[in-house]
């Protein structure tokens, strides 16, 4: 059902007061009647790991991990679908090769996974055409496995990797919000799943829903963070292990008895307050709130409880400073600890060296329109599909011109070029002379990634 919004309280508002009633009636229906429970033998399961290199660890532990849970909660492994680039396991930075943990003294997460699409495969076009089950366009690709549901199949997507405004990282190149929801538009439209539900690990999430997901299209989506904040990375030692929000959802399946009904609106409730570095958010239609996971329905996975003692939360802009830091800290010999000291010199003033590249960018943009540039540096403002004919003209130059995707650091920028097309202002003048402005940086710049 649309929300129909008054004059007298705004769309926040009126999201806060449907979420209320939804959760009332979480706590009504459960008395009431048995919910229902989707993900069993019969739905499918779509898991994706969007970055590389092995300062991104985290992810593909996420992803190995929720294959896991996956397993346990029903669905077999001939319905899940692994998107991962398979760099992490057998690295040479890998102390313990074909081991990934997703905690500190964790189990093997990475044994048994069965990865369909790796290296460059992991791409938002092949994630889409496997989403809609498109076979024809995955002909030749990986195991070209895909996403095989209809008009009575329910299907969960679980996403873990870097986002800004707007969109979700891949390890070369973004899937943008208008993308995702034109996709989710067709599969509707075209009855090709019963419900859908989206778990979506990443920094700025929200802005990805939105004011641009339909509440009316049996599609459920929760978030690591809201529209305009980061999300953490969590158990860091010496690299970072996991991601708070997916850790803390799927420690929680692993924890529970089987047997266990566990309402999505109560899981919900449940990880808002142990979600500590960003708020957790849901999108979409809350109908599907009051369906249920069924933890360990087939195997059990109590062995994956949450690791006892202190759990250090990173921002994660700020992971691969944390991890040539610790880097840094743990080499013995002097000319380990002069590359070491070298690449994280090289990191800093990189970023550096980023941060007034954008202050040029902003100034540019808002040459004829000073009193705007704050406005422009300021605020992560709301997004709508409105903005992204514009948008994507500028993210396509910028990636093309001036940083490569591989530097996600460069991601906590981009809403800067979002608020550009926000407020409307003429962009003719900074896509004209954009490459000349980045092109002596680029040149300059020593590390392989920000």
């Amino acid at each position: 059902m649309k929300m129909m919004l008054n004059d007298s309280l705004s769309p926040r508002m009126w999201k806060s007061i449907t979420l209320l009633v939804a959760l009332v009636g979480v706590a009504l229906g459960s008395v009431l009647k048995s919910p229902d429970t989707p993900l069993e033998k019969d739905s499918w399961a779509l898991l994706i790991a969007g970055s590389n290199g092995y300062d991104n660890y985290r992810h593909q532990a996420d992803i190995c991990h929720s294959y896991h849970v996956m397993i346990a909660e029903g669905i077999p492994a001939n319905r899940i679908v692994v998107m991962m680039y398979d760099d992490i396991a057998y690295s040479h930075e890998n102390p313990t090769p074909g081991v990934i943990i997703n905690k500190p003294n964790g189990t093997n997460v990475y044994a048994g996974v069965k990865i369909d699409y790796k290296g460059d495969d992991v791409n938002p076009l092949n994630f889409i055409n496997v989403l809609k089950g498109n076979k024809t366009g995955m002909h030749g690709i990986g195991t070209g496995r895909v996403i095989e549901s209809d008009e009575n199949t329910n299907v969960f997507v679980y996403f873990s990797d870097h986002g800004s405004t707007g969109l979700l990282a891949f390890p070369n190149d973004i899937l943008t919000a208008d993308d995702l929801e034109a996709t989710l538009k067709e599969m509707h439209k075209a009855n090709s799943y019963n419900k859908l539900f989206m778990y979506i690990e990443a920094c700025e999430a929200g802005s990805m829903f939105e004011n641009i997901l339909e509440e009316n299209t049996r599609v459920y989506v929760m978030t690591a963070a809201n529209r305009d904040e980061t999300s953490a990375a969590w158990y860091c030692t010496d690299n970072c292990l996991g991601d708070e929000f997916s850790v803390r959802w799927m420690e929680r399946l692993d924890g529970e008895n089987k047997g266990t009904l566990d309402q999505f609106f109560h899981q919900y409730q449940q990880l808002r307050p142990k979600v500590t570095e960003s708020h957790i958010q849901i999108y979409g239609d809350f109908s599907l709130g009051t369906d249920a996971l069924t933890p360990n329905n087939k195997a059990s996975r109590s062995s994956m409880e949450s690791s006892s003692g202190d759990h250090v939360a990173v921002n994660s802009r700020d992971v691969p400073l944390y991890y040539y830091q610790q880097k840094l800290a743990r080499t013995n010999d002097m000319d380990s600890q002069m590359k070491a000291q070298q690449d994280l010199d090289q990191l800093i003033e990189g970023r550096k060296s980023a941060d007034q590249l954008l202050e040029k960018l902003v100034t540019l943009a808002t040459i004829d329109n000073p009193e705007k540039t704050a406005i422009v540096s300021g605020k992560r403002m709301p997004i709508n599909l409105d903005i992204f004919p514009c948008y994507k003209k500028l993210l396509h130059s910028f990636r093309s011109h001036c940083f490569e995707h591989k530097h996600a650091y460069l991601l906590q920028h981009y809403y800067k070029l979002a608020n550009i097309c926000v407020l409307g202002l003429d962009t003719s003048r900074l896509l004209r002379e954009m490459p000349s402005l980045c092109a002596p940086l680029k040149a300059e710049l020593k590390t392989t990634v920000l």
